[in-house]
């Protein structure tokens, strides 16, 4: 192969390698308290490739306890999901989030049990302290080895992101407790 070749083969490779890279993530839905429902690709083995991840955004107080389930609707479809603090914006899937630059990695879950391995149909729960600020979240859902590799599994996510509002409740009853006590005492 002579010298030009090689220098033209890998150009074109470069060029290829930088086209795949620049696929923007498609976010199916900005997340909040309540009920989703979404599909993922069947993947054959763990992780998958960009294709079968589905993503999803959400914003959440700081200091919030954030709880999301990952429930499966196929007997097969074994969930495991992330949660990112911020967006990327060219990332092709997981692993480009998770080494990304404008993204901090918050939690990981699969399974019926945090942490831990799960198995097939079992429901993956997250939960987390946003001590992060007040910006956007990502989450990622993808099947992490159901043997199929193909069509799409269906999910539900039950989110329980609390509202701005409903710390205002809160902090309002606290000073009508604080109110009262002092009313007590004197």
């Amino acid at each position: 192969m002579s010298f030009v070749s090689r220098w033209a083969a890998l150009a074109g490779g470069l060029v290829l390698a930088a086209s795949a890279q620049a696929v923007p993530v498609a976010y199916q839905g900005v997340l909040t308290s309540g009920s989703f429902a979404g599909s993922v690709a069947a993947d054959s083995g763990p992780w998958g490739d960009a294709a079968g991840w589905s993503f999803w955004q959400f914003t959440a107080p700081f200091m919030a306890q954030v709880t999301i389930t990952v429930t499966p609707s196929d007997a097969s479809f074994d969930p495991v999901i992330a949660a990112f603090y911020g967006t990327e914006s060219d990332s092709s899937g997981y692993l480009d989030l998770r080494t990304g630059t404008q993204s901090v990695h918050v939690a990981l879950a699969d399974g019926t049990t945090e942490w831990s391995l799960g198995g097939p149909g079992e429901a993956a729960t997250l939960r987390f302290d946003n001590v992060y600020g007040s910006g956007t979240f990502v989450l990622a859902i993808a099947d992490h080895a159901d043997g199929l590799g193909q069509g799409a599994l269906g999910y539900t996510i039950t989110a329980a992101v609390p509202e701005p509002g409903t710390y205002a409740l809160m902090a309002g009853g606290l000073a009508l407790l604080a109110a009262a006590a002092r009313r007590r005492r004197a």
